[in-house]
């Protein structure tokens, strides 16, 4: 059966996601959010907007869609834990490869093929220029085109290989530029690579002859805002003439250097995180205040470090080299580091992700490294005092830091230590697993990644939660770090965060500047600040309670009655949805002092679901989704109160099970339980004998029509027949 599956659906509702075989966690099953080429107007949804099924259904299941699906939009590759990996394009990817190949047949000019596909960070742009190859040489017309791609990531090579194989054609790699003149100049149809990262920069200032005059060739360019691709896309401009160009970008062109033309297709930040492809970042300025707590101090030994100058050249000194040599300073990195490993081990750590330190300098990483190891082991000795939020300590005397920097040749032995790319090699591995994890003979362990150039962007780790932002970063390249914490992560990673210690804000602000006002909204929208999760936090408690309230509940200790509530299933669904947003935000906000207001009903609710979870034997209803930081709070709300989450609901054949029913207050509630035990029995240990299952089903609905609404009755006949069973 699995053998011939392309790929899956699982619908609830009006709620519908794909995935494939190899799809494991329910993060990585996609909405098919836009029915292209239909469009939305073009379904039949009403006055409201079309659900998620009916998308999907109109998007995925239409004949032609489908059969496209399955022959190009289809690959198998190795993730990377070495494990084959089944992919189908998601809708963004099917819907640009269309647009662009649709240009490329119908424009008449270089810049009528040309354009731009702007696909934010996270969503798969290496893929989509995959399957743009594919679709190509599926087009008669488009079969024997040269197509050049302009990347510096390996990884896209090894993709492409794999891509080439399967369509036919081998991928021919350009180390340098005279190779690429060389490939260029060859009227063949090929897959050409430019490694641009490879190429000696003088070389990228040599001027090209006209080299190929065909207008069958497509260059395509990854990261096309990078500035050192300027000049290598001037110098094609002149070598191929006619070619088409078409750019992928994460981040949106500055409105002043659209040279690729216009958008061919955009899957903005915001479309993105509304998928769950990629998470909001919370963004938090934390300007260092260590700089007044002794200004005199630091006046003082300013004095003693340049005593040797006279005033006029400290006041040159302090306009031109302070900023350095402050965030150089070892007071100035202890007091960051001590600040920052309370913020992970409060807000990242206990769900089991990890974190990247960004610093000013080779010097600055360095020694953040000594001052983040010092604070790690102050705070392990301390927990070991008193532990009240219940984090790993075991893990936590396990954890394991390192520094990622480039060398020189000139280099001084401490930063030499710290520029072993075979080193970074195994550092980034055991980044990358998750803690527990073991790869060969890797260990997980490595939970803070300490960096000053290297690994701000193209990183792609998804257990990274959290970049802690010591060094001035600009433009493109600061909206491209901090996209490092966006990737989806467990399940319990519901968003990123940036903390800023150099205040990079306004910088933010002046990246956000460059772009078009609908662009500077699409940016925006996908940043979010504490106080804006507090509101949220205020906004979905106020719902939770008026959803209960609706329904005349006002005691959270009236367990009886929230079952009797929740055997309407649609009403459990909608408490469900509202209890999932609930632990979100309290997840986001814990454990801001402003999250207490909030525990006693978060306490309680849970209390609420375990015993709800027993009681309609419903898993969705149980703590098992809940990150391990509240979990270490509710756990111990409810031994408190002597219910223990991990023990499973009384059976059927239980003896005791007639005297826990007898608990209940209500003959509902005693009807009910019976019933869904029952239920769950007949599910469970019946399932290999169809024909006595049906038996009992029939004779559990004949009792709730022969006795409707009387609940003392059915209560007594359920009983019956459990002993029947």
């Amino acid at each position: 059966l699995f053998y011939f599956n392309q790929f899956v659906i699982a619908t609830c509702r009006q709620q519908a996601k794909f995935g494939t075989i190899t799809t494991h966690s329910e993060k990585h099953f996609y909405r098919w959010s836009d029915p292209y080429p239909r469009t939305l107007n073009d379904l039949d949804h009403g006055s409201g907007s079309p659900s998620d099924q009916q998308r999907l259904v109109a998007g995925m299941m239409d004949r032609g869609n489908l059969l496209d699906l399955i022959r190009t939009f289809t690959l198998f590759t190795t993730n990377d834990k070495g494990q084959t990996v089944k992919i189908v394009g998601r809708y963004q990817q099917f819907r640009a490869v269309k647009l662009a190949v649709r240009r490329l047949l119908a424009g008449k000019t270089p810049r009528e093929r040309s354009g731009i596909i702007w696909h934010t960070q996270g969503s798969g742009k290496s893929l989509t220029m995959m399957f743009m190859v594919r679709e190509m040489y599926r087009h008669a017309a488009l079969a024997n085109w040269k197509v050049v791609f302009v990347t510096d990531r390996t990884q896209l090579e090894g993709q492409l290989n794999d891509t080439s194989r399967s369509i036919g054609f081998t991928v021919k790699v350009a180390d340098s530029i005279k190779q690429l003149k060389e490939l260029m100049r060859a009227d063949t149809s090929d897959l050409v690579m430019a490694m641009i990262h490879k190429f000696r920069e003088a070389d990228l200032t040599e001027i090209f002859p006209q080299l190929n005059d065909s207008p069958r060739i497509l260059v395509m360019t990854d990261e096309a805002h990078r500035s050192q691709y300027k000049m290598l896309g001037a110098n094609l401009d002149k070598g191929i003439p006619n070619a088409a160009k078409i750019g992928y970008t994460g981040t949106p062109i500055d409105k002043t250097e659209r040279v690729f033309g216009d958008y061919i297709d955009k899957y903005t930040m915001r479309q993105a995180i509304d998928d769950g492809v990629t998470l909001e970042i919370v963004y938090e300025g934390r300007t260092h205040n260590a700089e007044v707590a002794d200004q005199a101090g630091m006046d003082q030994a300013f004095a003693d470090v340049f005593s040797d100058y006279n005033l006029q050249e400290r006041l040159e000194i302090l306009g031109y080299g302070s900023r350095d040599a402050y965030l150089e300073a070892e007071p100035t990195i202890a007091a960051k580091a001590k600040d920052m490993v309370d913020h992970y081990l409060t807000h990242v750590f206990p769900n089991g992700y990890k974190a990247q330190v960004v610093a000013s300098s080779r010097e600055a990483a360095v020694g953040y490294k000594k001052y983040i190891d010092a604070a790690l082991t102050a705070a392990v000795t301390e927990l070991k005092k008193a532990n009240p939020r219940g984090l790993d300590l075991a893990q936590l005397e396990k954890l394991h830091t390192d520094v990622v920097i480039s060398g020189g040749h000139n280099d001084l032995p401490h930063l030499k230590a710290f520029a072993d790319k075979s080193q970074h090699v195994r550092s980034i591995k055991s980044f990358k697993l998750g803690f527990g994890g073991k790869e060969d003979s890797v260990t997980g362990d490595m939970a803070i990644l300490v960096v000053n150039n290297m690994l701000i962007t193209g990183f792609d780790a998804p257990v990274e939660q959290v970049m802690y932002l010591d060094k001035v970063i600009t433009s493109h390249n600061l909206l491209q770090a901090i996209a490092r914490v966006n990737r989806v992560g467990g399940d319990t990673k519901d968003k990123g965060f940036v903390v800023d210690y150099v205040g990079v804000g306004h910088h933010l602000k002046r990246a956000i500047d460059a772009y078009d006002e609908r662009e500077q909204k699409e940016i925006i929208d996908t940043l979010s600040f504490p106080e804006e999760e507090l509101r949220d936090l205020q906004g979905i408690h106020a719902e939770i309670m008026e959803l209960l309230k609706t329904h005349g509940l006002t005691d959270l200790t009236d367990h009886d009655a929230f079952f009797d509530l929740f055997y309407d299933e649609d009403v459990r669904f909608d408490y469900m949805q509202a209890f999932k947003k609930f632990t979100r935000c309290m997840n986001l906000v814990f454990p801001a002092r402003q999250a207490l207001d909030f525990m006693d009903d978060y306490n309680a609710l849970s209390e609420i679901n375990v015993l709800a979870a027993r009681h309609f034997r419903d898993e969705r209803l149980s703590m098992k989704g809940i990150p391990p930081k509240l979990r270490a709070i509710t756990d111990r709300y409810l031994m408190s109160k002597s219910i223990d989450p991990t023990i499973e609901p009384i059976s059927i054949l239980d003896e005791d099970f007639e005297k826990n029913v007898g608990k209940r207050s209500r003959n509902k509630t005693k009807a009910a339980e019976v019933e869904h035990a029952i239920r769950h029995h007949l599910d469970v240990e019946l399932d290999d004998d169809p024909d006595l299952q049906a038996s009992f089903a029939e004779a559990m609905a004949r009792i709730f029509q022969d006795f409707r609404d009387n609940w003392k009755k059915i209560y007594e006949e359920l009983e019956k027949l459990r002993e029947r069973i």
